[in-house]
Parts: C-alpha cells; sequence; structure tokens
C-alpha cells in the first residue's frame, strides 16, 4: 500500500526531482495517499480518452519504493476540460475497478480525489507548468 503520493505542479523536471517524502516544497499539490498512482494515471486517461500513453519517469522506481512521474498531457487536459458529470463518471468506474483487485477507494473519495486534480490540472494550465506525480510504497 502506497504510503504517501502527491500530485503536483513544476515548471519542469529538474524541479519535479526535489520533491517527496520529508522534503517541503512550495507547488500546488493533491495529496493522493493510499493510491498507486501509476496504475491509475494510465487508468484515468483510458476513461477520459479512450487511450493510454505510457508514464515518463523523471526519477525511476528504486528499491526504495520512491518514484516520479509526469503525468501525460493528454490527461492533463482531458482533466482541466472535463465536467462534473464526467469527473464523477470517471471516478466511481475507476473506484469500483480498484475495489475489483481487492483495494479499497471509498466513491466518494475518488470523486473528491479527480475534482481536486481536475482543479490543479486548470491551474496547471493557467500557470504554464507540467502535472507531475511522487509517491512512496516500500
Amino acid at each position: 500500500m502506497v504510503l504517501v503520493g502527491e500530485f503536483f505542479l513544476a515548471g519542469d523536471d529538474e524541479s519535479a526531482v526535489l520533491v517527496g517524502p520529508r522534503k517541503s516544497h512550495d507547488f500546488p499539490a493533491v495529496s493522493c495517499d493510499g493510491i498507486y498512482p501509476d496504475d491509475a494515471v494510465p487508468r484515468w486517461e483510458a476513461l477520459l480518452t479512450g487511450a493510454e500513453s505510457p508514464l515518463r519517469h523523471v526519477v525511476p522506481m528504486a528499491n526504495d519504493g520512491f518514484t516520479v512521474f509526469a503525468v501525460p498531457q493528454t490527461l492533463s487536459t482531458a482533466l482541466a476540460g472535463a465536467g462534473t458529470d464526467q469527473l464523477r463518471s470517471t471516478a466511481l468506474t475507476w473506484a469500483e475497478t480498484v475495489s475489483e483487485m481487492d483495494d479499497e477507494m471509498e466513491p466518494g473519495s475518488a470523486v473528491d480525489l479527480l475534482e481536486r486534480l481536475s482543479a490543479l490540472a486548470v491551474s496547471r494550465a493557467e500557470r504554464g507548468l507540467s502535472l507531475y506525480c511522487w509517491y512512496f510504497a516500500p
């Protein structure tokens, strides 16, 4: 189980590698504790766009259980443009899929996460930044 993680905005890969557990930062961020974001991101992208892009790891996962990856531009754009109903439908479908894999994701929590992530994606577009994610799963 993932202990901690965040989706966050950064200007470039060099800035993105500076985040992680026990590292404070001032980047706009949305917590994603308790999920495997590298599994969730491709699923969200497939549900919202019908396609899946490979993840580009900025800090590859190593034996320490830490990674940072760039969220695909197609997903960032889809999240920023998704309406409330589309986000809710995506979140509920994803929560059901996660539950089928013996993980727990409450439907309300899934909706809340995608709504907060959508707002972050809108901010990303307005600020000209990129969306990244880090997580730690020892």
